[in-house]
């Protein structure tokens, strides 16, 4: 199996799975040999460029596709449950694109049949991948982290670059499920779970419509099952782009710049690192590298971003999203 060549498939075939499909061409060691969607245009595009097997079911894509290793699921948030189950049935490893469900309710019971069936389910998180996480984690281990800043800040909402169904909170969740959902899984992943938060939301920039019904933008405090405290901004509607997550404790303040920076200072030392960029220009790269040498091994002691996990970060930005409607702290259990 080690130096077998993958047999995959993938089930939504829109642009994030594009993206895959890039990084998987420049790791070699795989071909896609089917794939599936409900968007008749996708479909096409991607059977005809990859050589796939086209179908509009992923279950008769399971029953006749027997050599499958593995499948990408890239999907939108609502089409989750089903294809993990019938993946797991089948005993085939699944890659979950984010947010892992869209309810709470779906990522217990799918948390429920993946333990079950104890089959691989990794979610894509990928800034736990990303080589700057690891330095900066390496540099603050054992020093006492106290205060965590997030910041996120993207054009989508004046640009309306991407599909519409992403503005439209009751579908996707809106920017804080869609795109702060990797920060606060970041921020989980260095600082530990986060057991309170309040949010603001507001829509100074882009008001709410009948085709717009997220808020722009938003400002949460967090809370820290450590006792740490801290914050995340975002916002859809600023038109440049800032990532970055500040570290401070009582020696050091560290900023980690995504993709690929950490500076800052440590014990009067001065950081100004800039780390390896991906081999395929896409930080998704190093995910997928981790994923498949898992399928290939069965060894999955290197998966950052278990399905269990990855249900934790799913609760916490549907409490933010909650925060905002009640307008009050929302605790985590």
């Amino acid at each position: 199996m080690a130096d077998k060549e993958l047999a995959l498939a993938i089930v939504g075939t829109g642009g994030i799975a594009k993206q895959h499909r890039k990084n998987l061409e420049a790791l070699g060691g795989n071909k896609i040999v089917a794939v599936c969607d409900v968007d008749e245009e996708n479909l096409k595009e991607a059977s005809a460029a990859l050589g796939a097997t086209a179908y509009t079911n992923f279950n008769e894509m399971f029953d006749k596709e027997s050599g499958l290793d593995a499948v990408l699921l890239c999907t939108p948030p609502t089409v989750r449950k089903d294809v993990i189950a019938a993946a797991c049935d089948k005993k085939l490893p699944v890659f979950c694109e984010k947010p892992p469900a869209r309810t709470n309710e779906e990522a217990a019971e799918i948390t429920d049949i993946v333990e079950r069936s104890g089959n691989l389910v990794s979610v894509g998180f990928m800034y736990r991948y990303v080589p700057a996480t690891d330095r900066i984690k390496e540099l603050i281990a054992g020093e006492k982290l106290n205060l965590v800043q997030g910041t996120f800040l993207c054009n989508p909402a004046l640009a309306r670059k991407i599909p519409g169904w992403f503005f439209l909170r009751e579908k996707s969740g809106g920017h804080i499920v869609d795109q702060a959902i990797h920060m606060i899984d970041l921020i989980r992943f260095i600082a530990g779970d986060i057991t309170e938060v309040h949010t603001l939301g507001n829509n100074v920039i882009c008001p709410k419509a009948e085709d717009f019904t997220t808020e722009d933008s938003s400002s949460t405090n967090l809370r820290f099952a450590s006792g740490a405290s801290g914050s995340h901004v975002h916002s859809w509607a600023y038109s440049k782009f800032v990532c970055e997550v500040v570290l401070t404790g009582a020696e050091y303040r560290l900023t980690l710049k995504l993709n690929d920076f950490v500076n800052g200072w440590i014990k009067d030392k001065q950081i100004d690192e800039k780390l390896a960029p991906p081999p395929a220009g896409d930080l998704r790269y190093w995910e997928m590298q981790v994923f498949l040498n898992a399928v290939r091994t069965g060894d999955a002691s290197n998966i950052r971003s278990p399905y269990a996990d990855a249900a934790k970060t799913l609760a916490t930005v549907n409490a933010m999203n909650q925060s905002i409607d009640d307008g009050k702290p929302v605790e985590l259990g």
